[in-house]
């Protein structure tokens, strides 16, 4: 992982801020030296400009040697798929997600659509690509064929797509699906720190209500109860959605051990541009550490109330994560 000082973050910060966070390390830092011009701020969305005007500002104080209480973030690449790629030690996933160094910027979501076009000879974009993608890692079937269409080519070759693409991802669904109780009310589980993850098993419940009291009025109030159900797709995301708060814990309370604040929203850590490197390293340790444990075995071991064996895609991944530029951008 290279370093850099807190004035090329800056940098980095203000290229983000204009989109440009799919480039890589140098490219974004060498368009704020050649090419980028204050006036451009003023044309950025409304939803961006502050952030970006702070950001400015503080380079402007950096150069100055003036010291600034500027923070910035930066993001994990498709967290949930990488978590899922160091569950399983699945390395083209990992590469695919920034999680190893493959030279350059990945952007998972382009991959996809570069190779579904080449699959089904249609014009597919990016913007049409990102939600399906997303929400099928987390078990959604839904939401793929709202975009492709029930049975189409175009959504057989998004799955060919995602087999090619993210296998690993896929067989930690599989896996975790295959673990779902139809008679089942609550699953736990406990990660690295000692969390427990405790889920209850809910399902909608339709009631017809009558009140007497209103010339024998009736309506339908629909609640949320405790109780089986045959739909088991939640617990991938119960699951990924642990692992990853595990590792929110893990970020914040390193940075604590560091000295440095650390803020995050989801999947965003946000600390001084000189704390930054630290925040880099620290990712790429915990996500190091899963990748060498043995917690996806734990996790379905616990829930199935029975020891498993689960073999994973290969066992030296974290070598290859060492090497990571880009797991967060």
């Amino acid at each position: 992982m290279r370093n850099f000082t807190g004035l090329e973050y800056i940098k980095i910060a203000i290229a983000n801020g204009f989109g440009l966070d799919k480039l890589t390390w140098d490219a974004r830092i060498n368009w704020i030296d050649t090419e980028y011009q204050e006036s451009m701020v003023e044309a950025l969305p409304s939803s961006d400009i502050h952030k970006v005007r702070k950001a400015v500002k503080a380079l402007e104080d950096a150069k100055n040697g003036v010291p600034t209480g500027f923070i910035m973030g930066l993001d994990s690449c498709a967290s949930g798929i990488q978590i899922l790629s160091v569950l399983i030690g699945c390395r083209t996933t990992a590469a695919n997600v920034n999680l190893t160094n493959t030279g350059k910027r990945e952007d998972i979501y382009q991959k996809v659509t570069d190779t579904m076009d080449s699959l089904c000879g249609k014009e597919i974009t990016r913007n049409m690509i990102k939600k399906p993608v997303m929400t099928s890692c987390y078990g959604s079937k839904a939401q793929p064929e709202s975009v492709f269409g029930k049975g189409t080519p175009e959504l057989q070759a998004f799955h060919e797509t995602l087999a090619r693409e993210i296998p690993g991802a896929l067989e930690v669904m599989d896996d975790l699906l295959s673990c779902w109780d139809r008679d089942a009310y609550n699953y736990s589980w406990t990660l690295p720190d000692g969390h427990v993850a405790s889920v209850d098993v809910t399902e909608l419940v339709d009631k017809r209500i009558e009140i007497d009291e209103l010339n024998h009025t009736s309506f339908t109030y629909r609640m949320e109860i405790n109780k089986p159900s045959t739909n088991g797709i939640p617990i991938i995301a119960n699951v990924t959605q642990s692992v990853d708060g595990y590792i929110v814990r893990e970020m914040i309370r390193r940075a604590h051990k560091q000295g440095f604040v650390l803020l995050t929203v989801h999947d965003d850590f946000m600390a001084s541009p000189n704390n930054m490197n630290k925040v880099r390293a620290n990712y790429i340790d915990i996500m190091c550490e899963i990748a060498d444990s043995n917690l996806l075995e734990n996790i379905i071991s616990e829930l199935l109330g029975t020891k498993v064996k689960v073999t994973k895609r290969s066992n030296n991944l974290s070598k290859y994560i060492r090497e990571s530029e880009y797991a967060l951008s």
